[in-house]
């Protein structure tokens, strides 16, 4: 009996110690196993926080790059000295990781920024983590130019696009779009709104309706311009330039001036008060390209070179105003016979604070990029427009931006003013005239 249960009481041991092996090594795996997952989590942990990092300071470049709307090589560095191009130009931490940003000029096929109006920038941010891992993006970011857009506005003024308008160019504006009339307007390149929709004017366009007018296609909720300029009036800056070796013509409001565009290269003015002309022609070549007037300005004129005229208050165009490398004195840009595209090398900007209006009662051609920064300004209009009857035509070749919109024409009984014929010069798409100033940064290939 007592063998027995010994034997039995031996057979339980043995029972008991084998579990205990086989938890215990099951209970090692498990800890291993628990381990190696937790270093796997460590590593995720690690890895996202550096990225985290490395989009912070993407962000943090697109930001004020964004709120300067200046070329980073004028930007200064939010801490330290020097500007914002080069390697290493700005650094910051979130709470588990720091990043280092590299701005640089964007050289892809042979790009010069020191060449073009156009700025080109690679903005490369390097995120690492505590725990020792990096994560590199970079995002490509260009600085355009009011003088790239055909038409834009920050405040439509309620003015319509009517049928019979053409504007062949990129169109871009802060508020609601409307448009009137059957077939409508037609935009041939994109057109972006800071508004969610678009005002059909007593239509309801169909959808063939709505492809024949948007043909380059029609982006809503943008990101909003700053005409009016973040860091002071724009035309300030145009008369900054003026008395660094252009032409600064002041003295309130007796300065007023008739200025006249010769094709030999050469422009005339007199003071609209005294009536004293320079007798002797004044090359365009001589300024630094950039000519302020403080008071108002009309002109008129063939331009043969490059140049930015601005008027503390309004510029009224007279006549026409065209290229003389366009082929012929008052070429129509519309008219693909007698206006050659590739021959055109002369580049002019009108800027003015109060508005530019246009004289006259027939059509006219008018090449130039054309700017408007008043808050409470008449923008790009024409004072005869209640009294043109008949198929007249803004034959504008360039571009217009304005705070407000101005009026060329009304719709009542019947349509008076003048029809828009807007072509935008492609040139402006990387180029604009002296001193002009940059709209925004706009960014793209994330990666």
């Amino acid at each position: 009996m007592y063998a027995r249960t010994h034997n039995k009481a031996g057979g339980v041991l043995v029972l008991v110690m084998v579990l205990v092996l086989v938890m215990g090594g099951l209970g090692a795996g498990l800890m291993k196993l628990g381990t190696g997952s937790g270093i796997e989590v460590s590593y995720a942990l690690n890895d996202a926080n550096a990225f985290w990092a490395a989009e912070a300071g993407i962000e943090k470049a697109k930001t004020i790059g964004q709120m300067k709307r200046k070329r980073f090589a004028v930007i200064p560095k939010p801490v330290g000295t020097g500007v914002l191009l080069g390697n290493n130009v700005l650094t910051g931490a979130t709470s588990r990781a720091s990043y280092m940003v590299s701005i640089l000029d964007d050289t892809t096929g042979g790009w010069v920024n020191s060449s073009h109006t156009l700025q080109k920038y690679v903005i490369t941010s390097v995120g690492q983590s505590q725990g020792g891992s990096t994560r590199t993006l970079s995002v490509r970011a260009w600085l355009l130019n009011y003088a790239g857009y055909m038409h834009a506005s920050h405040d439509e003024n309620g003015i319509n696009f009517l049928s019979g308008d053409t504007l062949d160019g990129p169109v871009y504006t802060d508020d609601q779009l409307s448009i009137m009339g059957t077939p409508g307007p037609i935009f041939k390149q994109l057109v972006s709104s800071g508004a969610s929709n678009v005002f059909y004017n007593g239509w309801t366009p169909t959808a063939a309706q709505i492809s024949a007018v948007w043909q380059g296609g029609l982006t809503l909720n943008a990101p909003p311009l700053d005409i009016q300029g973040q860091f002071g009036d724009h035309v300030t800056d145009i008369q900054t330039q003026s008395q660094l070796g252009g032409l600064d013509l002041e003295g309130g409001a007796a300065a007023n001036y008739n200025f006249v565009f010769k094709s030999n290269g050469s422009f005339v003015y007199s003071n609209m008060s005294t009536h004293v002309v320079v007798t002797n022609s004044t090359l365009l070549s001589s300024p630094n390209g950039t000519i302020y007037v403080d008071g108002n300005v009309n002109v008129q004129g063939i331009v043969n070179g490059n140049v930015t005229l601005a008027s503390r208050h309004s510029i009224n165009i007279m006549s026409n105003l065209v290229y003389e490398s366009a082929s012929g004195a008052n070429p129509d840009p519309w008219n693909t016979n007698t206006f050659n595209y590739a021959n055109v090398n002369d580049m002019l900007g009108l800027m003015a604070v109060d508005g530019v209006n246009v004289k006259g009662t027939n059509s006219i051609n008018i090449h130039a990029s054309i700017m408007i920064t008043g808050t409470s300004s008449t923008g790009f209009s024409a004072d005869a427009n209640a009294t043109v009857i008949g198929n007249k035509f803004i034959n504008l070749y360039g571009g217009l931006s304005q705070y407000v919109r101005g009026l060329v024409s009304h719709s009542g009984t019947s349509f008076q003013g003048f029809h828009k014929n807007y072509k935008f010069d492609q040139r402006f798409a990387s180029e604009a005239p002296p001193s002009f100033p940059p709209s925004l940064y706009m960014f793209m290939s994330w990666q």
